[in-house]
């Protein structure tokens, strides 16, 4: 039996016993932060290999499933970079990704990711594609990487340099340190040739954008950043551990380290939890409900001071200053007062999202509203 179909039978067993994250149903509807992504770092997923940057399936499992019964809402790659150009994201939201393009993503980590249904993205080294079993901890095929990325929607990669993830003569790191007797303009053009290299080798594994990368040790220097932003990188992740927010750097984005073999996951909670952005006077994001009914297709008709909203067969009934709202017959509890700004009704998006039962996402840069694309698995 091949080993791809040896992947595919684990993927659905685990998909039958965690079939559509049931335990989403137990979790916490606490709220430990807003408009902010932690971003967490993984490399290697083995049962018997030890080091400082491994962990077993049995913990990544446990700590992703630990995170879902918490509340917490993991987003792709695409939702992590409309977040940063201005989009909304869940409370609580997380970013998951790997360093490496280790095969271990493919035969430990996928499988789990996949009946999790949690997005991840995984930074390859993109020399290593030439021969994946070559190198020290086996890399991920070429093959393997096109097969998850085209099978699902939430799975991604992204660079992790073509040829610059190890040290110089000097101990310098290859992608900030300059070789003996190198010029300036000679290191950024190495620099700049490789970026360009490793984004030309995973650009034909995938049919999604390919303009994020993480830096090789987690360093980078604003010369090294530069020629990578002249490849097309967008978006650039360190390993400075702090929450990533609107504000950061796009090529300075900070993670938080959950791959080490002492972190369970209790400890990752709390690890993500003081490391929240405090946000003063921080109110919950509000809608002009009218609008956003029309933008998700739906009509809406001020009648007797009241906002009535019709998406497909069913209406709502928003009353100016109620913290509830009619549904057919049926009265329902909002978790912030409506309210009229400007000529506008405006409702929390949480609540809009809560009444229609769709997840939505609202773009405060551009006035946009649309419902999250959903996660899928071919």
């Amino acid at each position: 039996m091949s080993k791809r179909i040896l992947i595919s039978v684990l993927v659905g067993l685990i998909g039958l016993t965690l079939l559509l994250t049931p335990l989403q149903a137990e979790k916490s509807e606490d709220v430990y932060y807003q408009d902010q992504v932690a971003v967490l770092m993984y490399h290697h997923v083995h049962d018997t290999d030890t080091s400082s940057s491994t962990i077993t399936r049995a913990l990544l499992q446990n700590q992703l499933q630990t995170l879902l019964s918490r509340g917490f809402h993991f987003i792709t790659l695409d939702e992590f970079r409309q977040y940063m150009n201005g989009a909304s994201v869940p409370s609580n939201a997380v970013l998951v990704t790997f360093d490496d393009g280790y095969q271990s993503f493919y035969t430990a980590a996928y499988p789990i990711l996949t009946s999790l249904r949690v997005p991840a993205v995984n930074f390859v080294i993109t020399t290593d594609l030439a021969d994946p079993l070559a190198s020290y901890i086996p890399s991920m095929s070429k093959e393997q990487i096109s097969e998850m990325t085209h099978n699902t929607n939430f799975i991604d990669v992204g660079c992790h340099t073509d040829n610059m993830h190890h040290k110089l003569d000097n101990g310098e790191a290859a992608l900030v340190g300059k070789n003996a007797g190198e010029t300036e303009a000679s290191y950024e053009g190495r620099v700049l040739a490789d970026a360009q290299a490793c984004v030309g080798k995973l650009t034909p594994l995938t049919d999604r954008p390919l303009d994020a990368m993480a830096y090789p040790y987690g360093i980078t220097s604003p010369a090294a950043t530069a020629q990578v932003a002249k490849a097309g990188i967008r978006y650039a992740f360190t390993i400075s551990p702090e929450m990533a927010t609107r504000s950061a750097d796009h090529l300075l984005i900070p993670r938080i380290n959950a791959g080490s073999p002492n972190i369970t996951p209790e400890l990752l909670v709390r690890s993500i939890q003081r490391r929240v952005v405090a946000q003063p006077g921080h109110s919950p994001l509000r809608v002009d409900a009218a609008s956003a009914a029309a933008q998700i297709g739906g009509t809406a008709a001020v009648e007797g001071g009241a906002l009535q909203l019709r998406l497909g067969d069913t209406a709502f009934t928003l009353e100016v200053n109620a913290r509830t709202a009619t549904r057919g017959d049926a009265r329902v509890k909002l978790q912030e007062p409506v309210l009229r700004s400007h000529g506008q009704i405006t409702i929390a998006l949480d609540d809009l999202q809560a009444l229609i039962g769709r997840p939505l996402v609202y773009n405060a840069a551009t006035g946009t509203i649309a419902e999250r694309v959903p996660l899928s698995v071919k």
